[in-house]
């Protein structure tokens, strides 16, 4: 019988190398390498070359290559000029240059000048100016010529203006007297029209005895040549009244068979619109008209109702102002009972429709720009037995 087995024995020595085994399948396709830098189409010329050239161990004629593609060409054509850039910060502030020659002496503007052009009639008045003495004009002239020009040269050296006499002072001190002259004129206003006030109330009040009556003003304190004639009741307090042209003061009663009620009088075939004119016939300038009604604080203006069976303003028997006159002001507003609470009847004769009467009615406003009325709407004729006239009177200012 086989006996038991006996114990591992150590490790032998390892063997030979055995032969190599056959060749293992082709493992997977890698990953695409990163991209190389970029060179030119020579020097990619050059490392194909050199490649060939390595394996033919030619390794001195590939450093020459290599050296070659590390020379730099010659430089290239100049680029086209770039766009323009963004503007620059503002710069500081440069210094003050030379103070220029003294400017010639500038031609005189006289009285005359200002009223043969009326072209220079808008100025406004500015704010009241400090008092002065009296100029020595009159002492000035009993001095002697020497003691004259030693004073003028003291006063220029004052100036710093050296070397120049008393030729041009005459000028200056003669539109100095003009300009006092002036200044008494607008102060001390006779009415005139070489010296006419900027309103009746103005007039009233540098001349409190004056009666009511014509007077020339100059709302605009321009040149004189555009002052108008006005009436001033001055029994009212001062008021400026201008008056309707001719052919604005009104019309005879009728009975108007050809206009249709509810239409404006300048529709009429016999209307117009309503124009002022001054006490000479003279039209008002816009801007005489804008200044005056600056000066006001009040206005008003009566408007006289001739009727025959029609109604002016309220209606007695319907007890309604359905038919009331309606008046367009001089700022293009309609005014009438419903809207226009400045407008009163100081006497409503026609309310009744009994015959032949008349209404007076009165529209004194604070509303300036309102008066005068330039329109009327007519609303109650076209019957056979109605009739009417009216006449327009003055509008009032009152500063």
């Amino acid at each position: 019988k086989r006996g038991e087995a006996g114990a591992e024995g150590p490790v032998g020595k390892t063997g030979p190398v055995g032969p190599q085994g056959p060749s293992g399948k082709p493992g997977p396709e890698g990953l695409r390498g990163i991209p190389g830098p970029v060179v030119s189409r020579f020097c990619t010329h050059i490392v194909l070359v050199s490649k060939f050239i390595s394996m033919l161990f030619l390794s001195h004629f590939l450093l020459f290559l290599f050296f070659l593609c590390l020379l730099q060409g010659h430089p290239g054509l100049i680029g086209l000029i770039g766009p323009p850039g963004e503007p620059g910060e503002k710069g500081d502030r440069g210094l003050p240059g030379p103070q220029g020659a003294g400017g010639g002496k500038g031609d005189s503007v006289s009285q005359s000048l200002c009223q043969a052009d009326n072209t220079f009639t808008f100025v406004l008045q500015g704010p009241p100016g400090d008092v002065i003495q009296p100029l020595p004009i009159q002492q000035a002239a009993r001095k002697t010529r020497r003691q004259a020009e030693m004073q003028g040269d003291e006063a220029l050296a004052d100036y710093g203006v050296d070397g120049v006499g008393m030729e041009g002072m005459e000028d200056v001190f003669g539109s100095l007297n003009n300009l006092k002259q002036d200044i008494e004129r607008m102060k001390f206003p006779m009415g005139t029209q070489d010296n006419p006030a900027r309103t009746c109330n103005d007039l009233h009040l540098s001349q409190p005895d004056y009666p009511d009556g014509e007077y020339w003003i100059d709302p605009n304190q321009g040149c004189i040549g555009d002052s108008i004639k006005v009436f001033c009741n001055f029994t009212a307090g001062g008021e400026t009244c201008i008056y309707p042209d001719k052919k604005s003061t009104g019309v005879r009663i009728s009975n108007w068979p050809k206009e249709s009620p509810g239409s404006w009088f300048s529709e009429f075939k016999r209307g117009k619109i309503l124009n002022y004119v001054d006490m000479a016939e003279n039209t008002i300038n816009t801007v005489q008209m804008t200044f005056l009604k600056l000066l006001s604080s009040s206005a008003r203006q009566n408007f006289t109702y001739i009727c025959h069976q029609s109604v002016a303003w309220y209606d007695g028997k319907a007890d309604n102002y359905d038919k009331a006159l309606r008046f367009l002001g001089s700022n293009d507003e309609e005014m009438s009972y419903d809207n226009n609470p400045f407008i009163k009847p100081l006497m409503d004769g026609c309310s009744l429709k009994q015959g032949y009467s008349k209404t007076v009615m009165e529209i004194n406003t604070p509303r300036i720009d309102q008066l005068p009325i330039i329109d009327v709407m007519l609303n109650d004729f076209g019957d056979s037995n109605q009739r009417f006239g009216f006449e327009v009177g003055p509008v009032c200012f009152l500063g």
